[in-house]
């Protein structure tokens, strides 16, 4: 199983909430054609001292304790780290948004993170050259930008799995998200509600994870008013692993969350410490169906 971190950048338009979303490539073996938030695998260096330097020192510790692992334990400094290491590599590399503020805690700004813009392209090819753009700036992550949202992990029916952990963000003022044009082939700012009557439509397609998260964040944005009340309430939240089960039949696979009362009489594997959900959890979708051969 592969550890991965996903980040989902916001920003308020006349009081809306939007999501940064993009395309994977319809060619793409791994979620061909889905619209998915910026995000993929912990590399390697993501959790090395290199990298983990580049932590905003005034911050390091912020949020790292509310990552823990499949059975409850709390994960160690490099690895729970690096989680959000990753998430701040990916908005670069995916989005071209960058994460990032000077020694003193100010964010970087626009002009600096378009310059840097040409530099994705080696960011995707090698992790590495993520934290060097960073030495070399003089950079460092603020982990306070990104409030733990939520723990995904794949369910154990699939082939390759990932144990996931969702960031979400505020997009920096002036900075202006892009697609890769590598995996990714397009973007979007959504509402919550267009991407999923789009779902309805067929016009898009999306993961449960992906859906279930903006479910989840619409109904925030509802019961907080903004998107800073938001994040400021929402930073220390119950972030139990989520693991649903996969119900196959003859034309289509429903894929049924822990929350269901459905969920004990599927086969599969399940977080034994999750099975007290948390009421932002039970408001979401507890099942979707996905047909087969799509």
């Amino acid at each position: 199983m592969y550890p991965a971190a996903t980040v989902v950048l916001l920003r308020e338009v006349d009081s809306r909430l939007e999501a940064l979303m993009m395309r994977r490539g319809v060619g793409l073996a791994f979620m061909g054609g889905m619209w998915v938030f910026p995000g993929g695998r912990v590399e390697p260096d993501d959790c090395s001292a290199a990298s983990l330097a580049r932590l905003l020192p005034d911050a390091r510790d912020a949020g790292l304790g509310q990552l823990r692992t499949m059975q409850g334990a709390e994960l160690e400094f490099a690895a729970a780290a690096g989680m959000y290491v990753a998430a701040c590599r990916e908005a670069f590399e995916e989005a071209g948004v960058l994460l990032a503020c000077s020694a003193s805690g100010e964010p970087c700004d626009a002009d600096t993170a378009a310059r840097l813009g040409p530099l994705r392209d080696e960011v995707a090819r090698d992790a590495t050259a993520f934290t060097r753009m960073l030495e070399a700036e003089d950079l460092f992550l603020d982990t306070r930008q990104l409030v733990y949202w939520s723990h995904w992990i794949t369910p154990s029916v699939e082939p390759k799995r990932f144990d996931t952990r969702f960031f979400v963000a505020r997009v920096p003022p002036g900075q202006e998200a892009s697609a890769d044009l590598s995996e990714l082939t397009e973007h979007a700012w959504v509402e919550a509600a267009r991407a999923m009557a789009a779902l309805e439509q067929g016009e898009i397609r999306l993961v449960p994870p992906t859906l279930l998260t903006l479910e989840d964040l619409a109904d925030c944005h509802r019961r907080h008013v903004s998107l800073e009340a938001m994040l400021a309430a929402e930073a220390a939240r119950e972030t139990p692993p989520v693991m649903p089960r996969i119900e196959l039949s003859a034309d289509a696979a429903n894929v049924v969350m822990p929350w269901d009362p459905r969920y004990a009489q599927i086969q599969g594997e399940c977080c034994e410490t999750a099975i007290d959900f948390p009421l932002h959890f039970t408001r979401c979708s507890s099942s979707h169906t996905i047909k087969r051969g799509r």
